[in-house]
């Protein structure tokens, strides 16, 4: 620029010069003009360069801060990705990702290890091929490829499915919709091994029906297994046989001698009873030195007393416990299907009777059940009329028995219970009129007057009640079965305007493992209602642990007859805790019926049970006394 500047200096000082020249004056002029211009495109060229190169250097910042960007991206994709991989690997189960089309698209290794797969099949690219591979690890394998393939048809469904292997294994497999972008994409299966729990299940099913000390079925499978015999017999035209069996003079024994040898003559009675009965019996231990005998596909009653001499004559000679000889006798009563009818509790009532007569005849007598000996009939056809008019008289009455929670002593609740008061102020008991109710379907507006009546209670009580106060009742098996149960709560509900959280529905465990699906749709419609529901005498019944998963329950409540030994028993101190352990683990309720003393209290609440009731608490009482406990706010710590 200062070059041009100094040309143009020069070519004016020439044209000062030359004025007289007028000949050059345009051409002078126009280089002058040139010079001007090529002056002014080089200073907006140069403006231009500083321009590009100001945009340049943005773009350039602009760049390295997008790579800087990208560069945190990958480092957190490729932590995101080894914390996946960290997860997948950590696990317990085994994991399988599919895709819309059935392709798979990730697994761990769990997946491999738990089906088995080695270096050669771990690669499996679609659903087909891993259906393929279980045909020689899964048994019933048809039955999950069907599932498989529902799944594929509805990813949008939860499936589950339990699968067994011809190892020996128990899985239980699930799946769950695979979602991106508020879109399905596939399905993720998780698989987990349940083999321990299934083999604790058995374990606990076995010492749950069987007897420990005699290894014989117990009572609470004594009904189960005489119902399935009744059943058997009613489509071969064969006779029933049950045998009532009572020890004479036991206690002596176990007075006497101590209970370590009566234990032992127990276990060699059974031993020598059981020989003597034909393959189609089943000897089972009632309780103490009781035992009852089914005998099934029997043609005539002669075949029953002839089995009856047979179990006399195991007392003919004398039983070799120790050092000591014990001469033993018993008393047998008899009672038949096709003589005594087809109802099994009624069965086993019946030859306990005649057992009852044979004692009182002397020792080592068989007697068969006589109708006519007992007003039995004539009594239940009398108490049926009762029920009707004490429903109309306003005879029935609720009894309250708190339920204590272990971890604050205060009450948390109450179990309401039925009382019959009679004209001249005794009470008839329930174990006299219920199962004759329910036999008779009186049962069904007895449940309903007993539902009305709570309600009416909790509404009274309100004042004083904490919110958690929980009011269960006791629902017959046969109004669950029947459908009516829900319509009945939500008629009352709806009149009376209750807190539906504050009533707990209290069902046994056998309604339910009659009719499960029914069990799960009706549980189902009284959470809609807002009702708790709670299974009652869990532990009488063939239901397993896994089915609790399906029922949507709040409470369990283990039976009277596992708490009455825990102190004593280590095989029902092991039983109880395993329930509460795993009831808590699917966020269970757990209640403890008929704690007695002092002593369970402690064990059940080391054991971490939640609540508790029982006659060391408070028996039941009327409400008049239960309401003064309440406004009394009493702790039992």
């Amino acid at each position: 620029m200062a070059q041009n500047s100094l040309l143009k200096e020069q070519l004016q000082q020439h044209l000062d010069n030359s004025t007289n020249d007028e000949s050059l004056t345009p051409l002078i002029q126009a280089v002058s003009d040139a010079f001007d211009q090529s002056e002014e495109d080089k200073r907006a060229l140069e403006a231009s360069v500083r321009e590009q190169n100001a945009e340049l250097a943005l773009r350039n910042e602009e760049l390295n801060n997008q790579v800087r960007e990208l560069q945190k991206t990958k480092a957190a994709l490729q932590e995101s990705y080894s914390l996946l991989q960290a997860s997948l690997s950590s696990t317990y189960d085994a994991l399988v990702m599919l895709d819309n089309q059935g392709s798979i698209r990730l697994s761990n290794p769990n997946f491999n290890k738990m089906f088995r797969m080695n270096t050669f099949n771990a690669g499996l690219a679609h659903v087909h091929d891993f259906i393929e591979h279980c045909q020689c690890i899964v048994k019933g394998n048809h039955h999950f490829s069907d599932v498989l393939k529902l799944s594929l048809a509805a990813p949008e469904k939860t499936f589950t499915h339990e699968l067994q292997t011809y190892d020996g294994r128990w899985l239980e497999a699930h799946s769950k919709a695979h979602w991106h972008d508020n879109e399905i994409v596939g399905q993720v299966w998780s698989f987990r091994d349940v083999t321990a729990l299934k083999l604790k299940e058995k374990e606990a099913k076995h010492r749950t029906f069987h007897d420990f000390l005699t290894g014989l079925p117990n009572r609470r499978s004594l009904l189960s297994r005489l119902k399935k015999s009744v059943n058997e017999a009613q489509k071969t035209f064969k006779d029933v046989v049950v045998m009532f069996i009572d020890l004479d003079g036991f206690k002596d024994v176990n007075d006497s001698l101590g209970h370590s040898v009566g234990d032992s003559l127990l276990i060699e009675v059974a031993r020598r009873m059981e020989s003597k009965l034909p393959e189609c019996a089943t000897l089972t231990r009632h309780g103490g030195d009781e035992f009852v005998a089914i005998l099934g596909k029997q043609t005539s009653l002669d075949e029953a007393t002839a089995y009856s001499e047979r179990i006399l004559s195991c007392f003919s000679k004398p039983y070799h416990i120790g050092k000591q000889d014990i001469y033993m006798s018993v008393s047998i009563g008899i009672a038949t299907l096709n003589m005594h009818g087809n109802d099994s509790e009624r069965l086993i009532t019946y030859a306990n009777l005649a057992m009852t007569q044979a004692k009182k005849q002397g020792s080592n007598i068989y007697q068969v059940y006589d109708a006519s000996v007992s007003s039995q009939c004539e009594h239940r056809l009398r108490i049926r009329n009762e029920i009707n008019q004490a429903l109309e008289n306003d005879q029935f009455e609720l009894f309250f028995q708190p339920k204590i929670c272990l971890e604050s002593g205060s009450i948390k609740g109450a179990e309401a219970l039925i009382r019959w008061r009679m004209t001249d102020g005794s009470f008839r008991s329930p174990m006299e009129f219920i199962p004759i109710a329910e036999e008779s379907g009186q049962i069904i507006p007895i449940t309903q007057w007993v539902i009305r009546r709570c309600c009416e209670y909790l509404n009274e009580w309100m004042p004083h009640l904490d919110s958690d106060f929980v009011l269960a009742l006791n629902i017959s098996a046969k109004h669950f079965q029947k459908g009516l149960l829900q319509r009945d709560v939500a008629s009352v509900l709806k009149e009376i305007q209750t807190i539906p959280s504050m009533l707990e529905l209290e069902v046994t465990e056998t309604a339910i493992m009659e009719d499960i699906e029914l069990a799960v749709s009706t549980l189902n419609e009284l959470k809609r209602l807002g009702i708790r529901t709670a299974i009652d005498d869990f532990g009488t019944g063939y239901s397993s642990l896994s089915y609790l998963r399906k029922l949507p329950i709040e409470v369990l409540k283990i039976d009277k007859s596992f708490i009455d030994e825990i102190l004593e028993s280590p095989e029902d101190r092991t039983l109880v805790k395993g329930i509460i352990d795993m009831v808590h683990a699917l966020g269970i309720e757990v209640v403890a019926e008929g704690v007695e003393n002092h002593q369970m209290a402690v064990l059940l609440q080391n054991m971490n049970c939640d609540l508790v009731q029982g006659y060391h608490y408070c028996k039941p009482i009327e409400e008049s006394q239960f309401l003064h406990l309440i406004k009394e706010s009493l702790c039992y710590i």
